[in-house]
């Protein structure tokens, strides 16, 4: 099976998807928060719960997130395989990485440093 990758523009749709679902699911949870209790620290782990909540169990399961599901791409090893647990907690943890969000445009081809570091490839599925 050939694998063939994912365009930087379906990349570009999967991230900007992303974010928007993460958005949504921070402000229903942030809203939530106000009004039990009003504590920042707790703010922010609830938002890197869902930030990871979002992208671990969806790639790890599934290979994909809600913008792959869009888009048709998945994410899979370099030799097409499915992605460990590990590897999508290896993805995770690399967006992390400050200014790795722009690696991707900064780059000849469409990868992102998540993407190299882990090892994985972002696939275009077929249509079969």
């Amino acid at each position: 099976m050939e694998l063939i990758e994912a365009s930087k523009k379906k990349r570009l749709i999967n991230f900007i998807i992303d974010i928007i679902t993460i958005v949504i699911l921070v402000a229903i949870t942030v809203q939530i928060e106000f009004m039990v209790d009003n504590k920042m620290p707790i703010k922010i782990l609830r938002v890197l719960i869902i930030y990871g909540g979002c992208y671990i169990p969806m790639e790890y399961f599934f290979g994909k997130t809600v913008g792959k599901f869009v888009t048709r791409s998945r994410v899979v090893n370099r030799d097409g395989s499915k992605i460990t647990f590990r590897t999508a907690v290896i993805r995770y943890l690399c967006r992390w990485i400050p200014f790795e969000s722009v690696s991707l445009a900064l780059g000849y081809d469409a990868k992102a440093w998540h993407d190299m570091l882990s090892k994985t490839y972002v696939i275009q599925e077929s249509r079969e």
